[in-house]
Order: C-alpha cells, then sequence, then structure tokens
C-alpha cells in the first residue's frame, strides 16, 4: 500500500529546498549588484584620481615655471 504521508513530506521537502534555492539565488544577485555598484565607485574614483594626479602635475610644471623666473627676475636686479 502507497504512503501518503511520505509522499506529503518529500513534497514539502520538495518545496523548501525550492524557496531555500530561489533565496539564496536572490541574495547572490544582490551580492552581484553590489559587487557591480563598488566596481563602478572604484572606477569613477580612478578616474578622479587620474585627474587629480594630472593637474598636480600641472601645478608642479607652473611653480617650477615661476621658481625660474623669480631666479631670472633676481639675476636682473643684480
Amino acid at each position: 500500500m502507497y504512503d501518503f504521508n511520505e509522499s506529503k513530506k518529500l513534497e514539502n521537502n520538495s518545496n523548501n529546498i525550492v524557496e531555500r534555492f530561489e533565496k539564496v539565488k536572490l541574495e547572490i544577485d544582490q551580492s552581484i549588484k553590489n559587487f557591480e555598484v563598488k566596481i563602478a565607485e572604484m572606477i569613477s574614483n580612478k578616474e578622479l584620481n587620474d585627474e587629480q594626479k594630472h593637474d598636480i602635475q600641472k601645478l608642479g610644471t607652473i611653480i617650477k615655471q615661476v621658481d625660474d623666473n623669480l631666479i631670472n627676475l633676481k639675476d636682473m636686479l643684480k
């Protein structure tokens, strides 16, 4: 004779497993989205840092030119 109680337990277990897998899948999807956001932020920060590095290099060049001009002016005033 077939045991319907066991069949029902197996069905419930199967449903529970499916629900748990779906929950895990959603958590993985959310983690992937979080990683994507973090990577986008890192890329943005790198671009900003590259711009700042370029600006600092330009500022260094300007300071060197001003320094050279001041030395030339000092030499002219001697």
